[in-house]
C-alpha cells in the first residue's frame, strides 16, 4: 500500500473516491441480492398461490352438476378448468380440479358443502322431478338398426338423431318436441322413443359406441321442462 504522505493532495482525493465507489459498490449489490432474494421468495409465494387448486375424486354416482354445486361452482367452469368435452362422461377416480376461492369468497362460505347436502340451484323451467338416464346410439346395439337402413339415425319425431341435441324419452311424461334441462348434462330435446323409456327415465343419445357405454345408469338427475 502507498504512503498517503508521499501522494499529492489530488491523487489522496481519487483514493478516496476509488474507496468510496467500491463500498457503495459491495452495499449496493448485497442490497441487490437481498432484493432479488425477497423478489423471489415474493415471486414464489405468489406463484404458489396462483397454482394453488382444490380437486375432487369422482365417486360412483357423482355427476358434473352434482360435484360443481357442492363446491360452489357451475358445470361450464368445471368443464372449462378440466377441459371436459362432454362433462357427462366423467368416470369414477377420475381427479377434478375445482376452481381456488378467493378470500372474499371464502369468508362468504358459511359452511363446506358436503356429499348428501342439497344446495338450492337456479330453476330454469318447470321440474319435472328425478329422472333415471341412460345412453344409446343409432346403432344395432341400441335400434337394431344398421347404417344404410332407410329409418338409421332417424328419430320417432323425424328428426336426425345429434349429439348433444337428442333425448328419448316416455312421451307420456315429456311430450315429443320439448326442450329439458337436465342437470349435469345440459339442454336437450325430446325427440325420440323407446321400448325401454317409460316413465321418470331417459336415454341421451350419443354418437359414439364406448362413450354411450361409459355413460352408465345414472340416477335421480334432475329435470326441467323449458317448453
Amino acid at each position: 500500500m502507498m504512503d498517503s504522505k508521499n501522494l499529492s493532495f489530488y491523487e489522496v482525493i481519487i483514493m478516496a473516491v476509488k474507496r468510496w465507489m467500491m463500498a457503495t459498490a459491495c452495499a449496493t449489490g448485497l442490497m441487490g441480492i437481498a432484493c432479488t432474494q425477497g423478489w423471489i421468495s415474493d415471486w414464489a409465494g405468489m406463484a404458489e398461490a396462483r397454482d394453488e387448486s382444490r380437486t375432487v375424486t369422482v365417486e360412483k354416482g357423482d355427476t358434473a352438476y352434482r360435484i360443481a354445486k357442492e363446491n360452489g361452482t357451475d358445470v361450464k367452469t368445471l368443464a372449462e378448468l378440466n377441459r371436459l368435452t362432454d362433462p357427462s362422461l366423467i368416470r369414477v377416480g377420475q381427479k377434478l380440479k375445482l376452481p381456488v376461492q378467493t378470500g372474499e369468497e371464502r369468508k362468504g362460505t358459511r359452511g363446506k358443502v358436503s356429499r348428501g347436502e342439497t344446495v338450492p340451484a337456479m330453476a330454469r323451467g318447470r321440474s319435472m322431478g328425478d329422472f333415471t338416464l341412460t345412453a344409446y346410439t343409432a346403432g344395432p346395439e341400441s335400434t337394431g338398426k344398421k347404417p344404410g337402413d332407410s329409418a338409421y339415425g332417424i328419430t320417432s319425431s323425424g328428426a336426425k338423431v345429434a349429439d348433444g341435441v337428442t333425448i328419448a324419452v316416455d312421451p307420456e311424461v315429456i311430450p315429443i318436441g320439448s326442450r329439458v334441462y337436465i342437470e349435469g348434462i345440459g339442454y336437450r330435446v325430446a325427440q325420440d322413443t323407446g321400448g325401454a323409456i317409460k316413465g321418470k327415465r331417459i336415454d341421451v343419445y350419443i354418437s359414439d359406441l364406448e362413450q354411450a357405454r361409459q355413460f352408465g345408469v345414472k340416477k335421480d338427475m334432475r329435470v326441467e321442462l323449458i317448453q
